[in-house]
């Protein structure tokens, strides 16, 4: 199949236009993105598709800045017009061709009329709270006043801080009393009731369209929220049965699996990988048999993944002569230099094995495929004791267990 995208630029300045499936991660599209030129405001270009899928167009210029509103957009076996505002103006973006992007266009329109007026209402109060300085509570001021006195890159500094917004978060402990009662609890409820609305679109129009939304879903809100799981669970089924080939239904079932097994008290999943030293195969198993073990998902790229891996050196000095094992599981793209280059600089001295590409598919297995890092604590029976647990919570389990 072939399909072919065109369209017209109102006031870019990017001289190209970058095409992304969106089924694919951001590190392996940064690595060789699709380029495609804009010559007097107009592009076109055509690209063969195994299945129709999702995909997005993002302005070169505003990906190289860091912030970018992509255009989604479903492939078709024909032709697929567009029309793409300036940013600030891209809901009025238009997409025209094929009968998946019809019905997006009607998802977004059938949504926007069910819930943007009460959306509206909220933000406006959202406003009036901030505004007069009766949103956020004098113990999360505190803890952003910290988050600013830290340098931009200085991660070590940043993650305890963030681990306290999040704590902060998820009890609404982050709001005034005011901003709870009138924001914040009637925002996350009507949040609530948009899930369920979905839930229920996609149940009565299946179709690609709400096969991406549930990916989506899977990806991005499913390890966070137990309502997503609840009502993926629920509807998952029909699709998996209409596509049972799909990439999504592929990828899904990965990350149902991972979620659903990679809970305390359930048993780790194992896997072989190369070490990043000298590229041997090694079980993970066979290293971590009749110890308590750390499982390190991280990354060379990811800032917050090194710093929590910084943090628990001091423990695995204490601890690695006594029963505890730390094993490091690297996600890199392209190659192993950057990844080599930062262990050159960091005191990992535990085993480090790599997966180059997502070739092994580790990271998907364990759930955490769109994640920044994940550290599993593992008993000597293979039991889960902890996930992601913090400095002082891993210590603890080890004077328990070791001492």
């Amino acid at each position: 199949m072939k399909c072919t995208i065109k369209g017209k630029i109102i006031n870019r300045e990017s001289k190209n236009i970058l095409l992304r499936k969106c089924s694919e991660g951001y590190k392996l599209f940064m690595n060789n993105p699709t380029k495609i030129p804009i010559k007097n405001g107009q592009f076109n270009y055509t690209f063969s598709i195994k299945t129709v899928e999702a995909f997005e167009l993002i302005f070169e210029d505003e990906f190289e800045n860091g912030t970018w509103v992509p255009t989604l957009f479903f492939s078709t076996n024909g032709v697929i017009q567009f029309v793409l505002n300036p940013k600030d103006q891209s809901n009025k973006n238009t997409v025209i061709g094929g009968d998946l992007n019809m019905a997006y266009t009607n998802y977004q329109s059938v949504n926007k009329t069910a819930f943007e007026k009460a959306k509206s209402v909220l933000m406006g109060i959202q406003k009036d709270l901030v505004e007069t300085d009766e949103y956020e509570s004098d113990e999360f001021k505190e803890v952003l006043k910290k988050l600013r006195a830290t340098q931009s890159g200085d991660h070590d500094a940043k993650v305890p801080i963030y681990n306290k917004m999040e704590e902060l978060e998820k009890t609404y402990a982050r709001y005034t009393e005011k901003a709870k009662t009138l924001f914040a609890l009637p925002y996350d409820s009507l949040m609530n009731v948009e899930l369920k609305w979905k839930y229920e679109y996609i149940q009565n129009n299946i179709s690609i369209v709400g096969y991406y939304l549930i990916w989506r879903d899977v990806e991005m809100q499913m390890k966070k929220k137990q309502l997503v799981a609840q009502l993926v669970a629920e509807v998952f089924p029909l699709y998996q049965k209409k596509y049972p080939d799909h990439i999504y239904t592929k990828l899904i079932e990965t990350q149902l699996a991972g979620q659903q097994t990679i809970t305390i008290g359930g048993k780790y999943i194992d896997f072989k990988a190369p070490t990043i030293s000298t590229g041997d195969s090694i079980q993970l198993s066979k290293v971590i048999q009749n110890q308590i073990a750390l499982i390190d998902f991280w990354g060379s790229w990811c800032g917050p993944c090194i710093a929590k891996s910084r943090l628990v050196v001091p423990i695995y000095e204490q601890y690695k002569d006594k029963g505890f094992k730390i094993v490091g599981i690297a996600r890199e793209f392209g190659n192993t230099a950057e990844v080599k280059n930062r262990l050159s600089k960091e005191q990992f001295t535990w085993l480090n094995l790599v997966d180059l590409d997502d070739k092994l598919n580790i990271w998907n297995k364990y759930g955490i495929s769109n994640g920044t890092g994940l550290m599993v604590l593992v008993d000597k029976d293979g039991t889960i004791l902890a996930i992601d647990p913090k400095p002082e919570e891993l210590k603890k389990i080890l004077q328990d267990k070791l001492n």
